[in-house]
C-alpha cells in the first residue's frame, strides 16, 4: 500500500499544475483518535485530502500553515483539519458521533454538514493571516473547496476526493487531486479535464484500493500529456500541542476563576481538541504559573 504523501506535478503540455494528495494512514487515524461514525469518518478524511491538497502549495519545510474549517447546521457541527508545510495534518469533528442517511448505498454527507460556511485560513509568517469564509453551496467537500478556489482565491480548479471505506468505518484507500490552471490557461482544457472526471469508469477511492498508483490516475484526467513530478512530501498525523503551549492558555484564564477551579478540583485537567491528550496541572503549578496574583 502506497504510503500517504503529497505530490507537486506540473504539465506543461496543458499548462497546469496538479497536486496529488494519498491519505489513507491519515483518515484511518483521525477516525481512531476521535472514535468517529463510520460517517463522520468518511468526512473527515475527505477534509483531511482537501486541506492536505491545499497545504501542497505551501512552501516546503517551512513554517506555514493552512486551515480548513466548515462549521454547519447539521449534526456534525463542525470539521476543521490543519495541515503545516512539512506535511503534518490533524483535525476533529464537533460531534465524532453523528451520523447520517445512506442513500443508493451512499452517505449523505452534505446531510451530515448541513448550511453553514467555510473558512480557509493560510498563514504564511506574514503580520496576520490571511482568512477567507465563504458560505457552503453544496456540502459537498470537494465541489465547495474548488468553488472556494476558483472564486475567491481566482485560481480555476477542479478538485477530485476518492476514499474506500469497509464496513467497520476503516479505509482501504483515501486520496485526492487537484488541477489548477496557470496564467493562460485556455477554459477549453479545464472544461476537458473537468469531462475526464465526471466520466471515470471507476470512482477514484476504488482504482487507488485496486493498488493503481494515483499519478498514474492523474494521467489519464489530462488524456495523457507529459508530466514533470517536482517534489513530493510524506503525510503524517501528528498534532503541535504540549504543556507549554497549555500553560499559556491557563495563563490567559482570570486569576478569579483559576481561584474557582483550585478550590473545586485542586488542580485543572485540559484536553486536546485535535489529538485528545489530556493534560493535568496540579495546583502547585499553577500557582507558580500565576506567581502570587492567586489567593492563598
Amino acid at each position: 500500500m502506497t504510503a500517504d504523501r503529497i505530490t507537486r506535478i506540473l504539465c506543461d503540455p496543458l499548462n497546469v499544475r496538479i497536486y496529488t494528495a494519498v491519505t489513507r494512514a491519515v483518515s484511518t487515524g483521525l477516525a481512531r483518535i476521535h472514535r468517529a461514525s463510520p460517517a463522520v469518518a468518511l468526512a473527515l478524511s475527505r477534509m483531511a485530502s482537501a486541506t492536505a491538497l491545499l497545504g501542497a502549495a505551501l512552501k516546503p519545510d517551512s513554517d506555514q500553515t493552512v486551515s480548513m474549517k466548515i462549521s454547519g447546521s447539521g449534526p456534525v457541527r463542525e470539521l476543521h483539519v490543519q495541515a503545516d508545510a512539512r506535511g503534518n495534518l490533524r483535525g476533529y469533528a464537533g460531534d465524532p458521533s453523528a451520523d447520517c442517511d445512506i442513500s443508493r448505498g451512499r452517505m449523505n454527507i452534505g446531510e451530515l454538514i448541513g448550511a453553514g460556511f467555510l473558512t480557509v485560513i493560510r498563514d504564511l509568517g506574514l503580520k496576520e493571516p490571511y482568512t477567507s469564509v465563504q458560505p457552503l453551496v453544496r456540502g459537498e467537500i470537494a465541489y465547495d473547496v474548488a468553488y472556494y478556489l476558483t472564486v475567491s482565491e481566482q485560481v480555476p480548479s477542479a478538485l477530485i476526493l476518492g476514499t474506500a471505506q469497509e464496513t467497520d468505518g476503516t479505509f482501504s484507500a483515501s486520496g485526492g487531486i487537484l488541477i489548477q490552471g496557470l496564467p493562460g490557461t485556455s477554459p477549453e482544457t479545464l472544461e476537458k479535464i473537468e469531462a475526464n472526471i465526471a466520466g471515470m469508469k471507476a470512482p477514484l477511492g476504488e482504482r487507488l484500493k485496486g493498488g493503481e498508483d494515483i499519478v498514474s490516475a492523474t494521467a489519464q484526467l489530462v488524456d495523457g500529456a507529459a508530466l514533470e513530478i517536482l517534489g513530493s512530501t510524506p503525510l503524517a498525523l501528528a498534532c503541535r500541542c504540549s504543556r507549554e503551549m497549555l500553560a499559556q492558555v491557563i495563563r490567559g484564564i482570570s486569576p478569579d476563576d483559576i481561584g474557582s477551579m483550585l478550590e473545586k478540583d485542586h488542580g485543572i485537567e485540559l484536553t486536546c481538541t485535535f489529538c485528545t491528550t489530556r493534560y493535568r496541572f496540579e495546583e502547585r503549578e499553577i500557582r507558580a504559573l500565576f506567581a502570587g496574583r492567586l489567593n492563598a
